[in-house]
């Protein structure tokens, strides 16, 4: 019997072979069958080469699984990260629309006392200071009133506003209650109240612009202005005498006096020394120097008013009228700078037939406002304001006709009498406000080119998008 196998006998084992699963006598059979049969060893030599690619086929398949595998993984955590992220918006979102919320509507924006028409009221059973007021921008609301008190026991009230509402109207009633009848009040940068008494505008600023010292010229300067001399008197210099007490405040009016005009404006000049003299403490005295015209003999002429005589005008110590608002209220009223309302009083606004002229503005009831605003001022080498007319229409003079309204405005609007060369010079400035309370710029500094005796007629236009304007008739 032959040690070699058959064919057939080598073939059935090869698949065990490939496999390495035959017996080390068995693989040494078929190695040497293999060595001899080309048939055999083709057969194998396919066989082994199948086995190779399906063991690749494997590895790729398998490599392929991991991949897809991580794939997944990685899917799975993006869309979780976008997830997060979708929350993280979302809460921001949320967040910032509450605290614009908040700041818009709750809290609100501070309004200072300017941007507010108001009345006080005093309720002695509960201790309470009232306001009654409303915003001068219709689209505002009031949201809040918030108080405190200093360590000089002065309350201190600031009042909120956001865009107007059902929750948040314009016109408003606010009180506080921790306010004593004797205690001083504030809101925002203004004194409302003092010992009992509604404290004006006017007061409040005089009251601020108060000085110890003579010789801080900016103060001083400061003061006057705020006094009004140069709405009184018009352009003026300011020389301090500070070398030795008395100490003197000397203004120099560069505006002449005319005729019967003079005395009104000496009588002026002692109101306005009182003023000065109650409010820096330190001043002695206020003396005036002014031009005179050629019919009063030409020249420069004086006008001295020391604190003994400024006490003497007023029927009291001079320097006690500046110790406080109310005193100083007082004092105003006493000199007719303001009415018993609080109400400033334009000083010199008389004037006869050789003194004056009109301003007419037409404008069509069909044109959208509620307000017009007037401001007038000198053009030269520098810029005087001497005046401004605002009010709501219905309470200006007007003359009604079918299809337009006219708007009559006078020199006696205005804080001073001018010269002729001042007339000449003179501009308007006009901003109107319309129905839903924007206002809009409609000319700036318009030559009027006029004088004394003129009616000039003008009329107010509305444009659509191109806003307002006026024009010469």
């Amino acid at each position: 019997m032959s040690d070699k196998l058959r064919c057939e006998i080598v073939q059935d084992l090869l698949p065990s072979y490939v496999d390495g699963l035959t017996s080390d006598e068995t693989n040494e059979a078929i190695k040497d069958h293999l060595a001899d049969c080309v048939s055999c060893r083709d057969m194998y030599e396919r066989m082994k080469a199948d086995e190779t690619s399906a063991e690749e086929n494997s590895e790729v398949m398998e490599k392929e699984k991991k991949e897809k595998k991580e794939i997944n993984f990685l899917k799975k955590i993006k869309q979780k990260h976008r997830l997060n992220l979708m929350l993280v918006v979302v809460i921001l979102t949320v967040f910032f629309a509450a605290v614009y919320y908040h700041q818009t509507y709750q809290k609100g924006e501070e309004m200072s006392a300017d941007e507010i028409d108001y009345s006080l009221q005093w309720n002695s059973n509960d201790s309470q200071l009232n306001i009654l007021g409303n915003f001068k921008n219709a689209n505002r609301g009031y949201t809040r009133l918030i108080g405190e008190e200093d360590e000089d026991g002065i309350t201190h009230l600031k009042i909120y506003s956001s865009p107007v509402g059902s929750r948040h109207p314009n016109q408003f009633v606010a009180g506080y209650s921790k306010v004593n009848a004797a205690d001083q009040v504030w809101l925002g940068d203004r004194i409302i109240w003092d010992q009992g008494e509604n404290i004006s505008k006017m007061t409040s600023d005089l009251y601020q612009a108060k000085t110890p010292y003579a010789g801080d010229a900016v103060a001083v300067k400061t003061l006057a202005d705020t006094v009004g001399v140069g709405n009184h008197f018009g352009a003026y210099h300011i020389s301090l005498e500070t070398s030795e007490e008395p100490y003197d405040c000397q203004f120099i009016i560069q505006y002449p006096m005319k005729g019967e005009k003079k005395e009104k404006a000496l009588e002026q000049m002692k109101k306005d020394a009182c003023v000065m003299l109650a409010l820096v403490d330190n001043l002695g005295s206020v003396s005036w120097g002014y031009m005179m015209t050629a019919e009063d003999n030409n020249g420069v002429e004086t006008l001295q008013m020391t604190a003994e005589e400024a006490s003497a005008y007023v029927g009291k110590n001079i320097k006690t009228c500046g110790e406080s608002p109310k005193a100083l209220q007082e004092m105003l009223t006493q000199l007719d700078f303001i009415t018993d309302e609080g109400f400033y009083v334009v000083s010199g606004t008389e004037r006869d037939e050789n003194y004056n002229f009109r301003i007419v503005i037409y404008y069509s009831q069909q044109v959208n406002l509620t307000d017009i605003e007037c401001r007038f001022g000198i053009t030269s080498s520098y810029e005087m304001h001497i005046g401004t007319v605002c009010s709501s229409v219905m309470y200006w003079e007007q003359e009604k006709h079918p299809e337009q309204t006219v708007i009559t405005v006078s020199p006696d609007r205005f804080n001073r009498t001018l010269t002729d060369e001042e007339v000449s010079k003179l501009t308007l400035s006009v901003a109107v406000r319309d129905t839903s309370g924007e206002w809009h710029e409609v000319c700036e500094a318009l030559p009027l080119h006029a004088k004394y005796g003129d009616l000039l007629k003008y009329t107010l236009e509305e444009n659509g998008e191109d806003g307002y304007s006026i024009v010469k008739k």
